[in-house]
């Protein structure tokens, strides 16, 4: 299978790396010397995007998603395209108005590292895929996507745009702020901090870049979540300040918000 990917960064050199190792022929387009350089000696073709366009079975945008949005809307593509962001509403709505053989595709997987420093070829192995293919999307097409999602190792899921977005709000992008609020918290003292000061605040070291995106492109799902977040945090704290232990319990022992 031949396979272009534009953008090298975390996401998109480590799904270059893993399936250049399972026998795909592996294209990489990507902005910066250094990455292309590095992929270049991995073994993987390289070069302007103008020539290593034609005669791939799929495109992979593994950009910064607002560069996913420019190319969607300018980009003249001849077969299928799939992407990796975590936000799938906004380029669906652009490719379904461009008549593009469009998959949406979001990796439940990453690192708070940015471009060869997280490149990691088993960071898929047993992570759900997510997957939405639009209207104009083929069954090849959508066979191709599995092909490449099984190759990473990873467990393809179908899912719709709007539930994904939702989803997501919730177990990852609106969390980040807690993760920043657990960081600020403790600036000054992590030298005393255990593990579980780490693992909070790991999702807070994300790439600022891609936090703004998810709030440009997923914003008002986001504003829900911390809604929600807030007003369970207010219950909390007045039942700690009123030494309230029945409520703090009930509190604790909910099961969603």
């Amino acid at each position: 299978m031949k396979i272009l990917i534009i953008g090298g960064g975390s996401i998109g050199g480590s799904m270059a790396l893993r399936l250049c190792e399972r026998g795909c022929r592996v294209s990489v387009f990507d902005t910066c010397e250094k990455i292309l350089s590095t992929l270049f000696y991995s073994g993987i073709e390289t070069g302007p995007l103008d020539l290593l366009l034609p005669g791939n079975e799929i495109t992979v945008i593994a950009t910064p998603m607002s560069v996913e949005l420019e190319l969607l809307e300018s980009m003249e593509f001849n077969g299928p395209v799939m992407d990796v962001a975590s936000v799938m509403r906004p380029f669906r709505e652009v490719a379904s108005r461009r008549k593009i053989r469009f998959i949406n595709g979001h990796p439940m997987a990453g690192n708070e590292h940015s471009g060869p420093a997280g490149w990691d070829r088993r960071m898929f192995e047993g992570r759900p895929f997510f997957l939405s293919p639009c209207g104009m999307a083929r069954n090849s097409d959508v066979s191709t996507a599995l092909k490449i999602v099984n190759d990473l190792g990873a467990r393809p899921e179908f899912i719709e745009p709007a539930e994904h977005d939702k989803m997501l709000s919730r177990i990852s992008q609106g969390l980040y702020y807690l993760s920043r609020v657990a960081m600020k918290l403790g600036k000054n003292h992590e030298k005393y901090a255990g593990p579980g000061f780490a693992s909070t605040t790991r999702l807070g070291r994300q790439n600022r870049e891609m936090v703004l995106d998810m709030a440009r492109y997923n914003g008002d799902n986001i504003a829900e979540a911390l809604e929600k977040i807030e007003e369970y945090l207010h219950k909390v704290k007045e039942a700690i300040r009123s030494k309230d232990m029945m409520e703090l319990v009930k509190l604790i022992d909910l099961e969603e918000i």
